[in-house]
């Protein structure tokens, strides 16, 4: 899709945004009530604008310190673009979640109504 010519590190910020509101599954080893964990705070709306930028410092800082450092040659991440990277991975992740009969708090935590889009499957 052309994403390295945008910033190094563009698909592993894609891939790991995607995924950073399921962080939420430690709930499931640390608690008997797992589910009422589940699909909500890290998908609600404080979440999609905070794990952006922790996943981007993240990336900056492995950039920085271990993959520059390996190999000194290589051009470094750009902050802005691996943060849209983050913040539309992050985004897409919500809207699929949604489209399933489980459903998904999207409005955590100042509701816990669940919203379901019912995709057939």
């Amino acid at each position: 899709a052309g994403l390295r010519r945008r910033t190094p590190l563009a698909l592993p910020t894609l891939v790991q945004a995607a995924n950073a509101p399921d962080l939420d599954v430690v709930a499931m080893v640390t608690t008997d009530v797992w589910m009422y964990w589940r699909r909500g705070w890290t998908h609600g709306p404080i979440a999609m604008a905070v794990l952006p930028l922790v996943l981007t410092g993240l990336v900056v800082a492995w950039d920085r310190q271990v993959r520059r450092r390996r190999r000194p040659d290589l051009p470094p991440v750009r902050p802005g673009a691996t943060l849209a990277l983050a913040l539309l991975g992050t985004l897409s992740h919500p809207l699929l979640d949604y489209m399933n009969s489980f459903g998904i708090r999207l409005l955590m935590p100042f509701s816990d109504r669940w919203f379901y889009g019912h995709a057939p499957n």
